[in-house]
């Protein structure tokens, strides 16, 4: 049905915070106000990486790598916010320690994905993985052709920083 179809673009977690039942229901405008926690991930020198791969290895490698990221955060609780290229934001409603141990997990992954990437040959991959928790609003923007879900507050912002912070500390992962 359209509402399967429809929560791959806009998870049913954002439409239920947002106080409604389903996608049909989401009009320009809807928003809610809400303390949650936020984590940014990002794959270090991705740019680089992906000049040395053609577009239909770059697709692939993004989806494999996210398709392997998207079911650790789910199965911590969170869900996906949205995808900026390689970059993850994804949201808890109730719990850094449930985004503690997703970032934990993912640099797992990493890891293991990084072992495999050896054995071909291929550089290895390093991301960081900012996490902050704090006032946040949810809500429907755009205009009457085309809107989408989003997250907007200072504490948006700030765990983007957080994220870009791991760059400077050299560390994987970076909590406020």
């Amino acid at each position: 049905n359209i509402n399967t179809s429809f929560k791959k673009f806009v998870p049913n977690e954002f439409i239920r915070i947002i106080e409604k039942q389903d996608v049909s229901e989401l009009k320009l405008g809807d928003f809610t106000h809400k303390e949650m926690c936020i984590l940014f991930s990002d794959i270090r020198s991705f740019t680089s990486m992906s000049e040395k791969m053609t577009p239909k290895e770059c697709f692939e490698f993004l989806n494999d790598y996210l398709g392997k990221m998207g079911p650790i955060i789910r199965k911590n609780g969170g869900f996906i916010d949205k995808f900026i290229g390689d970059a993850i934001m994804a949201l808890f409603e109730n719990s850094v320690d449930k985004a503690l141990v997703t970032a934990i997990e993912m640099q797992t992954t990493i890891s293991k994905i990084n072992i495999q990437r050896q054995s071909l040959g291929l550089t290895p991959i390093k991301a960081g993985i900012g996490i902050h928790k704090g006032d946040m609003i949810l809500g429907i923007i755009g205009e009457n052709e085309r809107f989408e879900g989003t997250v907007i507050a200072d504490s948006v912002n700030t765990g983007s920083r957080i994220e870009e912070l791991t760059k400077v500390y050299n560390s994987n992962i970076l909590i406020s």
